[in-house]
C-alpha cells in the first residue's frame, strides 16, 4: 500500500477502537461528512499532513504513527463498523441531486450515518412524509423517519424507490411492483391508490436503508 492507503486503513482502524466515524469526528472537533470524506466507504480526500497530525495528536500517537503499517491495531476485532454518512436533502433537491459534483454534495449541512459499507458517492437520504407508507403488518416506514437511498441501484420489482412517475416535478417514495407486464407505484398503507406507470417513470434510487430518531 502507499502513504495514502496506509493512512487511510490506519484511521479506520482507530476510528473501530471509538465506535465508528462518528466517534471519530467527535474527538477530531469536526463533522461526520468530513470523515467520511476521508475514510467511509467512498472516499473522496486524501488524509494530509495536517488531518494525520491531528489524528496523532489525539489518539497519543507518535509523530509519523500514521504512515507506518500496525499489526496490532489492525488485528483488534471489528465489532464496530466504521459507518458511511450520506447528506440529508430535501425532497425537491432529488431531481437535481445525481448532477452535483462531489464537492457541491461536501457542501451540504446536515449528515446521517448509514451502517452500509457499498452505497455509492451519491446516495443521499430523505425525510419521509405523510403516512402513505405505513404498512401494517410488516415493513412500516412512518412519517418522520429517514431513507438512505442509493441512486446507482437498479430498480426491480419489490423495491422501494424514490421515482417520478410521468412529471419529474411529482417525486415520490413507493414499493415498485411489475405484474402481468404492467408496473406500478405501490403505497404500504391501503388507504391510498395504486398508481399504474402508464408512461415514463424516473428512477432517483433504491431504498438500502429505514432510520429511525427517538
Amino acid at each position: 500500500m502507499n502513504v495514502k492507503d496506509v493512512r487511510r486503513e490506519n484511521m479506520r482502524a482507530l476510528a473501530r477502537t471509538v465506535g465508528g466515524i462518528s466517534a471519530m469526528a467527535n474527538r477530531l472537533g469536526k463533522s461526520q461528512g468530513q470523515i467520511s470524506h476521508l475514510i467511509g466507504s467512498s472516499p473522496i480526500k486524501n488524509i494530509g499532513d495536517k488531518i494525520a497530525a491531528q489524528v496523532e495528536l489525539a489518539f497519543t500517537k507518535p509523530h509519523g504513527w500514521l504512515d507506518r503499517e500496525h499489526a496490532e491495531i489492525h488485528g483488534v476485532e471489528q465489532t464496530s463498523e466504521v459507518y458511511a454518512t450520506v447528506p440529508l436533502i430535501s425532497w425537491q433537491h432529488v431531481p437535481a441531486w445525481r448532477h452535483h459534483t462531489a464537492d457541491q454534495q461536501s457542501k451540504n449541512p446536515n449528515w446521517v450515518v448509514a451502517n452500509i459499507a457499498d452505497l455509492s458517492e451519491n446516495a443521499y437520504a430523505l425525510t419521509v412524509q405523510g403516512d402513505a407508507m405505513e404498512g401494517s403488518p410488516g415493513v412500516s416506514f412512518p412519517e418522520g423517519c429517514m431513507i438512505v437511498v442509493d441512486p446507482h441501484l437498479e430498480a426491480k420489482s419489490g423495491a422501494f424507490v424514490v421515482a417520478a412517475n410521468g412529471s419529474q416535478a411529482n417525486v415520490t417514495f413507493k414499493e415498485y411492483c411489475v405484474d402481468g407486464g404492467k408496473r406500478y407505484l405501490k403505497p404500504l398503507n391501503s388507504r391510498y391508490p395504486i398508481e399504474e406507470v402508464l408512461h415514463d417513470i424516473t428512477f432517483y434510487g433504491v431504498v438500502r436503508q429505514l432510520l429511525m430518531r427517538f
